[in-house]
């Protein structure tokens, strides 16, 4: 695993890979609750690419300087999560998602035993960048993290078992 430097300009594009991660999430919901397949699935799809495009990242960033890097674990829905901060940025993952190793160099301010109770609303609507998520994809291509390597296939089965490409089109051939 080669580290990443968290310059703003990548911690900016991770913020908004984050952002629309949890938009989709929402919006695979409402397209599951309206029986429109092909949506939910292709919304569920490049949810979980864009999580784990964020965990990659994330463990670059820690392994290229875990001094930049701080961590205290949340109380969310019951389950403790690891909210780490990288210069000013917050991201939350779950427990060792970045590795125990990694994890372990980090500063945490509390134990996973002993998670902060912090009342956790996931907000997609709020934003602290403006960049769009296709420019926010190759700036992190550009950067060895390509977010079509995260999709569990290029394709997912829609409505009467259509195959439909989930790839990010600004990624292709990257």
């Amino acid at each position: 695993m080669e580290p990443l430097e968290p310059t703003d300009d990548l911690l900016e594009s991770l913020y908004v890979v984050n952002k629309v991660a949890k938009q989709l999430a929402d919006e695979a919901t409402v397209a599951y609750e309206r029986d429109d397949v092909t949506r939910s699935n292709r919304c569920s799809a490049r949810k979980e690419a864009l999580y784990r495009t964020k965990t990659t990242v994330l463990t670059r960033v820690v392994a290229y300087d875990p001094t930049r890097v701080t961590g205290e674990y949340h109380a969310i829905n019951g389950d403790p999560w690891l909210h780490l901060t990288v210069d000013g940025w917050h991201f939350h993952q779950p427990p060792r998602a970045i590795g125990e190793a990694l994890t372990d160099r980090i500063e945490v301010k509390n134990t996973e035993s002993t998670p902060r109770e912090a009342p956790y609303v996931r907000d997609a609507t709020v934003k602290r960048s403006d960049r769009s998520l296709e420019r926010a994809l190759i700036h992190l291509a550009a950067h060895g993290v390509n977010a079509n390597d995260h999709l569990p296939a290029p394709t997912i089965s829609g409505t009467d078992d259509r195959l439909v490409d989930v790839r990010w089109a600004c990624l292709r051939g990257r």
